[in-house]
C-alpha cells in the first residue's frame, strides 16, 4: 500500500489548486489511491469533499493473498513462495533494534533407527536415523493471511525446494543418502507462524576413530558431526532440541557392542588456509556432535579365543610328565601346540585393523606363545642333559647345587686322602713281612647314606700253616677303623637330574601361568 505516494499526491494537487486560484467550491475533488484527481460535479456549498480510496499497490503478475482461506494448500505455498515475495537463495535473517543482523537459529533432533557394521577393520559404521531441523522463516507465515487455517502445510522434496533451507552436512561421513523406495523420504512442514519442520530419513557410512590398545575389552565413541555448509556464524546458528536431541530405537539391537550411553556438543569449526573444512570459504561454521558409547561384548572372545587358547597352553605341559628320552612324542607334541595356537590366533588377528602399538590381545598371544615355546625348549634341555655320560658331583641335594652344576658342569676337585670307587676295588696292600700273616686290605665302595657320602675300609688276614699252605687256608678277616674324608659329597646320574628338573617344571610352568592370568585380568578389568 503506497500511502505516502497519496498523501504526497495530495497535497501536490492542494498546491497546484492554490496556485491556479481554482474555485474549489464549485468543485468535488475524488482522489483515488493511485494519486489520480477525479473532478465532479459542484454542490452548493462552497466547501468540497474528498474521497480517499485507499487500494493496495501491487504488481499485476503477483498472485494475491486475499483469499487465502479457501485456496488450495499447493496454491497457498505457490503464493507465499513466488518471486514477487520470496526470495530462496536469502536466509531469514532479522534485524534487532541496533540494526545489527541476527543469524538464523536451527534446531536439530536426530533419532537413530539402526546401528550396524562397526569394522574394526574399515574403523567405520553405519547409521540409520532421521534428521529434523527446525527453523522460522517469517517469509512463510500465513496465519494474518489465512486466519482459519490451523493446521500446517505438508509437503515432500518438491516443495522443500521451493523454500530456502539450512544447508547441513556431516562432516565424518565416507557416504550418505536419503533413503526412500519410490520417492526420497523427506517431509517437509510449515506451520502459520512461519516455523519450518524438515524431516530427512537417512543412511550414513561414518568413519570412527577407535583405540584398540585394550582390545577385545575395549569401550569405544563414535561421533557423528553435523556442519553447516554454506552460511558461517554470522548468519547461521546451529543447536540441539532442549528435549531429547538424540535417541534410538527402542528396538535397537547391536551384535558385537553393547550401547552405554551418549553426549551431545555444540561447537564452532575453523575453517581457513590450514583447515580448509568448507571449500574456499573461510570463517567460523556452527557444528553439532554426539558420540554414540559402545561397549564390545567379550563372550565370543573367551569362548572361542581364550578359553581355547588356554586348553592348549595346558596340553603342552603333558611332555613333562613324559619321559625326557621319548624324543618324538615330546617333539610332535610341542609342535603341534604350538602351530595350533598360531593358527588361532591369527584367525582372531586378521578381524583386527593393523596399529601400530600393542594391544591386549597381542599381549596374551605372545605370553602364550613364549610358555608353549617354553615346555618345547625345556624338552630339548633335559633331553640333552639324559645323554650325559658324567655324573654330578655335588656338596648337597638341594635345587641351588643341582642347577649350579647343571648349567655349569665343572669337575670339583677331591681331597687326597679321599678314594675313588673303581680304585677301592682293586687296591691290593701289601704283605706284613715281619709277621708269618698275609694281610689283604680290599676297600669297599661308597655308602650313600643319610648324612651324606661315607666309605668302610676292611681287613682280611690270611693266615698260612706249613701244613696247609698246599691245600688249604684260612682267612680271618679284620676290621680297620673307617677313614672319613675332609669332606663329603654326593652324586647325581644325568638321569637322574632330567627326571628331577621335570618334576620340577611340571609346578613352575602353572604357577607362572596363573601368575601371569592374575596380572592380565587384573589390568583389563581395573586399569
Amino acid at each position: 500500500m503506497e500511502l505516502t505516494a497519496f498523501l504526497t499526491g495530495l497535497f501536490c494537487v492542494a498546491v497546484v489548486a492554490t496556485a491556479t486560484n481554482t474555485p474549489l467550491s464549485s468543485q468535488q475533488l475524488q482522489l483515488a489511491g493511485n494519486g489520480s484527481v477525479v473532478s465532479a460535479e459542484s454542490d452548493s456549498h462552497t466547501n468540497f469533499n474528498v474521497t480517499l480510496q485507499l487500494t493496495e499497490t501491487v504488481d499485476s503478475n503477483c498472485p494475491s493473498l486475499k483469499d487465502a482461506d479457501t485456496i488450495t494448500q499447493a496454491e497457498l505455498i505457490t503464493h507465499l513462495t513466488d518471486s514477487c515475495r520470496y526470495d530462496r537463495l536469502e536466509p531469514p535473517t532479522t534485524v534487532n533494534a541496533a540494526g545489527e543482523i541476527q543469524p538464523v537459529d536451527v534446531y536439530a533432533r536426530f533419532y537413530i533407527y539402526v546401528l550396524k557394521d562397526l569394522d574394526s577393520s574399515d574403523l567405520q559404521f553405519v547409521v540409520q536415523g532421521l534428521l529434523q531441523l527446525r527453523y522460522v522463516d517469517y517469509r512463510l507465515a500465513f496465519s494474518q493471511y489465512a486466519p482459519n487455517r490451523q493446521q500446517p502445510i505438508v509437503g515432500d522434496s518438491t516443495m522443500r525446494d521451493t523454500v530456502w533451507a539450512p544447508h547441513i552436512f556431516l562432516a565424518n561421513e565416507q557416504s550418505s543418502n536419503v533413503l526412500g523406495t519410490t520417492d526420497k523420504d523427506m517431509l517437509t512442514s510449515i506451520y502459520p507462524d512461519g516455523t519450518v519442520f524438515i524431516s530427512t530419513r537417512m543412511q550414513a557410512t561414518l568413519y570412527c576413530w577407535m583405540n584398540f590398545q585394550k582390545f577385545p575389552f575395549d569401550d569405544q565413541k563414535c561421533t557423528t558431526v553435523l556442519e553447516s555448509w554454506m552460511y558461517n556464524t554470522s548468519m547461521l546458528q546451529l543447536h540441539w532440541e532442549s528435549k531429547n536431541p538424540v535417541s534410538f530405537h527402542t528396538q535397537l539391537q547391536l551384535t558385537e557392542y553393547q550401547l552405554g550411553g551418549w553426549t551431545c556438543n555444540e561447537s564452532v569449526s575453523i575453517s581457513d588456509d590450514l583447515n580448509m573444512s568448507h571449500g574456499a570459504l573461510m570463517g567460523n561454521y556452527s557444528a553439532l556432535s554426539f558420540s554414540v558409547m559402545l561397549t564390545r561384548e567379550v563372550g565370543y572372545y573367551v569362548i572361542d579365543y581364550f578359553l581355547p587358547s588356554m586348553m592348549i597352553v595346558c596340553i603342552s605341559w603333558v611332555s613333562l610328565w613324559l619321559q625326557p628320552d621319548q624324543t618324538p612324542a615330546r617333539t610332535m607334541l610341542g609342535c603341534t601346540t604350538l602351530l595350533s595356537f598360531l593358527t588361532l590366533s591369527l584367525s582372531q588377528e586378521n578381524n583386527l585393523s593393523k596399529v601400530s602399538y600393542v594391544t591386549m590381545s597381542e599381549v596374551w598371544f605372545l605370553v602364550c606363545t613364549v610358555f608353549i615355546f617354553g615346555s618345547l625348549m625345556e624338552f630339548a634341555f633335559v633331553n640333552t642333559i639324559w645323554r650325559r655320560n658324567n655324573n654330578l658331583e655335588l656338596k648337597k641335594r638341594s635345587t641351588k647345587y643341582i642347577v649350579r652344576s647343571t648349567f655349569v658342569p665343572t669337575r670339583m676337585k677331591r681331597n687326597p686322602r679321599s678314594f675313588n670307587r673303581s680304585q677301592s676295588q682293586n687296591t691290593l696292600s701289601s704283605c706284613n713281612k715281619n709277621s708269618g700273616d698275609t694281610v689283604i686290605t680290599i676297600e669297599t665302595p661308597i655308602i650313600l647314606g643319610g648324612n651324606g657320602l661315607s666309605r668302610e675300609n676292611s681287613s682280611m688276614s690270611l693266615d698260612d700253616n706249613a701244613t696247609s699252605m698246599s691245600s688249604s687256608s684260612t682267612a680271618t678277616l679284620t676290621e680297620t677303623p673307617a677313614e672319613k674324608p675332609a669332606q663329603t659329597f654326593a652324586t647325581m646320574t644325568p638321569k637322574e637330574v632330567s627326571l628331577w628338573i621335570d618334576r620340577k617344571m611340571r609346578f613352575v610352568f602353572p604357577l607362572a601361568f596363573i601368575v601371569f592370568n592374575a596380572l592380565f585380568w587384573t589390568l583389563v578389568y581395573c586399569l
